[in-house]
């Protein structure tokens, strides 16, 4: 029963605030800079439209945006400079409380390459750099070096070492056009590895400090939100990064981590199609785990669909309607307000599956909370609570000791007691309790059909791979068996560590018909030019005849998990016939 006339002054409060989400919250950046998380990034094709969706996500409540012209904008010829598009874009963002965020990339008028990175131009790039950060010395102060430089923006052809030259260069740049600008290092997906690299390369060079923040584009850890357990490596992607920053360049641990791109593509096709809702949902959650974890600033990818490029990321589409996802931007930005006050995290249900993350609200504190894929947790509250839908506003009143059931459709609860707020707040400074800790373990694992399943080791799309029990009382996933179905799992964060090396990893297997059974194993490796982060063991592990339980071994000696694309290892079979996987483990230490 949705909230009736009678229940209305209870509500009061917060059903004022939802009102004011058709308010457009004012910008308040702070004499640092900091104007919150709530960010759009936009494709190149969306320059041209900016004028017409820049006021649509700043009545949403967006703060920042993620925009520049590339360098032969503005310099068409290295002897010349124009400014006018810039100007343009300065003044409209300035006209619609938003501050720019800017992307230094581009290649010198005379080259045949687009997106290489100009080592060969570096005097001419550093005249680009400081000349742009000064003439918007008043206007932009943060300044990205490149787009994706370990993606396909880099042509592919250079490595981490350049890419510390160029950001080096960058940096002294930047500071001459202007002592206050901030210069951020930038990757695609969430590739902490190759950051690690590159610092390690400027502290190599003298120059460990040449950078202020960092930024992520962690699509594919997102994607996994659609996953049980998904939500695991998200959470952890600012603590494993700040692991790193400890090591290479220990005076910068503290500095700020944006998401600079992220979205979720609506789509038709494949196992999972990704509706309107589906984005609206994930933005809801992605934005509270940011935000908890101690993400500075994200920016949805991206503002409105443009013409030109592939349709289906934007907060709007085409046609200039506001989607779903938009209305849950604007509620969280409403609810949080311009600078959300993070208390800490609940672990919600019976088993403490659910997510739950507690603000102090705009109006009065709130949780933001679902369960897991999969799974529901029924919840009781000691007094009333007030619950809303982040995507439609719609109020529901609970009265103390009525029973809520808690789905993956994420919702925002408010009048909490202060006793959960307490419990909330003493928990703030611990780990993030699901999926367990594993700082101590030596090996962690997956075992289909136990009651507990995953010690620390998770599959990806559980739910593809039914569980078969034999007569003997063992289970196991069945795994089709051609290449096109592997099995990909991650460890989780709290196991060993980025820097870890040395992998042992035993698959215990059974047959379920005769044929071909064979696999091999992929792992997760650092790739200093930013190509795909996996690599082939090279040792086949194929099944005898032996219709019982058969176990086989790989030892890795390069691996690095940081889960770039969500995952850190797959068992990958090739022109078999379907067979069962019953455990699979991961050791820092081999087998006995």
């Amino acid at each position: 029963m949705f909230l009736s006339p009678r229940y209305f002054a209870a509500a009061y409060a917060f059903a004022i605030t939802f009102a004011s989400l058709f308010c457009s919250p004012a910008l308040a950046e702070s004499p640092d800079g900091d104007v919150g998380p709530w960010g759009v990034s936009s494709s190149a094709s969306a320059f041209r439209n900016h004028t017409e969706w820049f006021p649509k996500v700043s009545t949403a409540g967006v703060t920042s945006v993620r925009l520049f012209p590339g360098w032969r904008t503005f310099q068409p010829q290295l002897d010349q400079w124009n400014w006018k598009e810039g100007d343009q874009l300065v003044e409209s963002a300035k006209k619609n409380n938003l501050q720019l965020n800017a992307i230094l990339m581009g290649s010198p008028p005379d080259s045949k390459y687009v997106h290489a990175f100009p080592m060969d131009d570096l005097p001419a790039w550093s005249q680009f750099v400081e000349g742009a950060v000064s003439h918007y010395k008043g206007d932009v102060r943060y300044w990205e070096v490149w787009n994706e430089g370990n993606g396909g923006f880099n042509d592919a052809h250079h490595t981490t070492v350049d890419y510390a030259k160029l950001a080096a260069a960058t940096y002294v740049a930047a500071k001459k056009g202007n002592p206050d600008a901030q210069v951020g290092l930038t990757v695609a997906s969430y590739d902490p590895a190759y950051l690690h690299q590159t610092i390690l390369a400027l502290r190599d060079a003298g120059a460990a400090d040449h950078f202020d923040y960092l930024c992520i584009h962690p699509y594919e850890i997102a994607g996994g939100l659609r996953s049980k357990n998904g939500e695991i490596p998200f959470l952890w992607m600012n603590q494993t990064l700040r692991t790193i920053l400890a090591e290479s360049a220990p005076d910068k641990v503290d500095a700020p981590i944006w998401i600079s791109e992220v979205g979720d593509k609506l789509h038709a096709d494949g196992r999972t199609p990704t509706t309107d809702l589906d984005a609206a949902q994930s933005l809801v959650k992605m934005y509270a785990m940011a935000i908890a974890q101690g993400i500075a600033r994200t920016q949805w990818f991206e503002a409105q669909d443009p013409y030109g490029e592939e349709s289906g990321f934007g907060l709007i589409n085409r046609s200039g309607e506001p989607r779903p996802a938009y209305a849950a931007l604007k509620t969280l930005a409403t609810q949080l307000g311009t600078k959300p006050k993070y208390l800490g995290w609940l672990a919600l249900g019976e088993q403490g599956a659910g997510y739950g993350f507690v603000f102090a609200g705009t109006q009065a504190n709130l949780m933001i909370a679902w369960s897991p894929v999969g799974e529901e947790q029924t919840l009781t509250f000691p007094t009333m609570v007030v619950v809303a839908d982040p995507i439609t506003g719609r109020l529901r009143r609970f009265e103390a000791g009525e029973k809520l059931t808690l789905t993956n459709a994420p919702l925002l609860i408010t009048s909490l007691s202060p006793t959960l707020v307490s419990q909330a707040k003493a928990n703030a400074a611990q780990n993030f309790p699901w999926g367990g800790d594993h700082r101590q373990a030596k090996t962690v694992r997956f075992s289909a059909g136990a009651a507990d399943e995953t010690a620390g080791l998770f599959p990806l799309n559980r739910d593809a791979y039914p569980t078969v029990t034999f007569a003997d009382g063992s289970s196991g996933l069945l795994v089709q068996g051609d290449i096109g179905h592997p099995v990909s799992l991650f460890v989780h964060p709290t196991f060993a560590s980025i820097l870890t090396r040395d992998y042992y990893v035993r698959v215990k297997v059974r047959r379920v018909s005769a044929g071909n059974v064979g696999m091999n194993l992929l792992y997760e490796v650092a790739d200093t030019q930013g190509g795909t982060p996996y690599r082939n063991v090279g040792t086949w592990f194929g099944v005898s005849a032996d219709p019982g339980w058969q176990t086989g071994v790989w030892h890795v000696k390069e691996a690095c998990f940081a889960k770039m694309w969500g995952n850190d290892i797959t068992i990958r079979p090739e022109q078999s016939v379907p067979f069962v996987i019953g455990e699979i483990e991961v050791s820092t230490e081999p087998f006995k």
